[in-house]
């Protein structure tokens, strides 16, 4: 009995559960992808000769020494899958893997701080100025990613910087191994963004990078550095004196490609301002919402979403606070009898039944002082004896009916 309890219990759980996507297993590492493990013995400085990838100079530093004179004497095999994304007879031909790669996989992670280079004072007193994010992203004037060359500039060996790695130590700044990247650092491939449109709004007044990635002076190491937040591309992207009306964030190809906005396709909640609300939520919608909550409630999720605590009952707060525009003062003493004779599923929409006994086991105020109201129920009764019913059922009538002469004589 025991172990069929739980069954069931178990059952219940499950379908109460909100359904939930499985995260997609992640794919294995390339296995033609260069081994750093097998490379240990190599100086860095000995492939990473300048910023472009190794190989770039006819296949130097590769082919210029001992180490793989063998398989570049050999006809093309799957060697050649190091850098090329497939084998051909015409090597120089063959076409190249990005560089660096970006899969799942990130091979020798940097441990960059920026919690420790974005600290004002801490910088001052070891290199005489702070940093700020154009020191490091910004070459030749554009936007670009932190190179070697970047970090040379404080971490070279003759800068002498105390208790700091040095260039040559790749191990003080880079991980072993390949490791899982970020998740949240992977683009979804319809999304687009341009860092150059984003350095000036409309009135060419310059956006500060902690404008978007405010989280950043307070990362640890690279997986810390998350992307910006949604919200923090709508305080301007909703604000028509910065950015223009075309581009809001209402209009689904500002940052997305094949997607439209229309009058019922909703942005998700974080997509909007807290004030903005869907075209067709006018004055009358709050009091005629309810054919298009019960047509379409997933539409209304996407904004009104745990409000209540609840994932299934998002409805309540709002619901179990407000009452019906029926509900008038006379609801209770006049009203609401015909009205739940008639509807009583409206009424169990809000109310259980607990709520209603706990006021029909009151005495009524139609039934005046105690004791007063036994010569007076009979005219009472003859005019809706189904209110009698409500509380009294027939044997309670029977009780005094039977045995009691009515006070104008008649039983």
């Amino acid at each position: 009995m025991r172990a069929q309890l739980l069954i069931a219990w178990v059952i219940a759980v499950a379908a109460c559960s909100q359904s939930r996507a499985v995260d997609v297993p992640l794919p294995p590492v390339d296995p033609t992808r260069l081994s750093h493990e097998h490379h240990a013995q190599v100086p860095c400085g000995g492939c990473h000769r300048t910023d472009q990838r190794p190989g770039s100079d006819d296949h130097k530093p590769c082919d210029d020494g001992a180490c793989h004179k063998r398989e570049f004497l050999a006809p093309p095999g799957p060697f050649c899958q190091v850098c090329h994304t497939k084998v051909t007879p015409a090597p120089l031909a063959a076409p190249l893997k990005p560089y660096p790669i970006e899969d799942a996989w990130q091979t020798q992670p940097s441990r960059f701080s920026h919690k420790k280079h974005l600290d004002v004072g801490r910088m001052e007193a070891r290199v005489g100025f702070h940093v700020a994010c154009a020191d490091c992203h910004v070459r030749d004037g554009q936007l670009a990613r932190p190179n070697h060359a970047t970090c040379a500039r404080c971490h070279a060996a003759e800068v002498g910087l105390q208790k700091a790695p040095k260039m040559d130590d790749c191990a003080g700044c880079h991980q072993g191994g390949a490791h899982e990247r970020t998740r949240a650092r992977l683009i979804r491939d319809d999304l687009h963004f341009e860092h150059e449109r984003h350095r000036n709004d409309r009135k060419n007044r310059l956006i500060r990078c902690e404008s978007c990635h405010s989280q950043t002076s307070q990362a640890q190491d690279h997986a810390g550095h998350a992307a910006p937040r949604v919200e923090s591309c709508v305080t301007c992207h909703d604000d028509s004196d910065r950015t223009p009306v075309e581009l809001s964030m209402r209009q689904c190809e500002t940052c997305h490609a094949a997607r439209t906005s229309s009058l019922t396709a909703l942005a998700p909640r974080n997509h909007l301002p807290a004030t903005e609300r869907p075209l067709d939520h006018t004055l009358a919608f709050r009091r005629d919402h309810a054919e298009v909550a019960s047509r379409d409630a997933q539409r209304c999720a996407t904004c009104h979403t745990r409000m209540s605590g609840n994932p299934r009952q998002t409805c309540d707060e709002c619901h179990q606070t407000m009452q019906p525009s029926d509900h008038r003062i006379t609801w209770r003493e006049l009203d609401h009898g015909p009205e739940a004779a008639a509807n009583r599923e409206r009424c169990a929409r809000c109310h259980v039944v607990e709520f209603c006994t706990a006021c029909h086991q009151q005495r009524p105020r139609s039934h005046g002082r105690v004791g007063s109201f036994l010569g007076e129920h009979g005219h009472v009764a003859r005019i809706n004896i189904r209110a009698c019913a409500t509380c009294h059922g027939e044997r309670f009538c029977a009780e005094c009916h039977q045995s009691v002469p009515s006070p104008r004589g008649r039983w």
